[in-house]
C-alpha cells in the first residue's frame, strides 16, 4: 500500500495553542461550504500537533487540497521537518 502523501489535512481552530481540532472534508467539492462555514475562524498548526503557525485552505485542479501555513510562518512549524513527517507518515 502506497503512503499517504497528502499535505496538511488537520488544523487547530482559535490558535496555535489550541484544542479544538478540525479537519478538512475528504471531498474537494466540499471544501467550499466548508470555507464559508469557518469563515471567520482562523486556522492554525496546532502546537499539540507538533506545529505552529496560520494556516489557510488551498485547493487545486491538479494536487491535492490541503492546509498551507501562511506565508512566513512555516518556519515555525516542526511539521515540516522531514524526520516529523517519517514518524507520523500513513503506511
Amino acid at each position: 500500500m502506497r503512503g499517504d502523501n497528502r499535505q496538511i489535512q488537520t488544523a487547530v481552530l482559535g490558535g496555535a495553542d489550541s484544542e479544538k481540532p478540525l479537519l478538512l472534508p475528504l471531498e474537494a467539492i466540499e471544501l467550499d461550504a466548508f470555507r464559508q462555514r469557518h469563515d471567520q475562524d482562523p486556522f492554525w498548526c496546532g502546537l499539540l500537533l507538533g506545529g505552529g503557525g496560520q494556516l489557510t485552505t488551498k485547493l487545486y485542479a491538479d494536487r491535492v487540497y490541503h492546509f498551507a501555513h501562511h506565508p512566513g510562518t512555516d518556519r515555525l512549524c516542526g511539521r515540516r521537518d522531514p524526520a516529523w513527517r517519517a514518524r507520523t507518515t500513513c503506511t
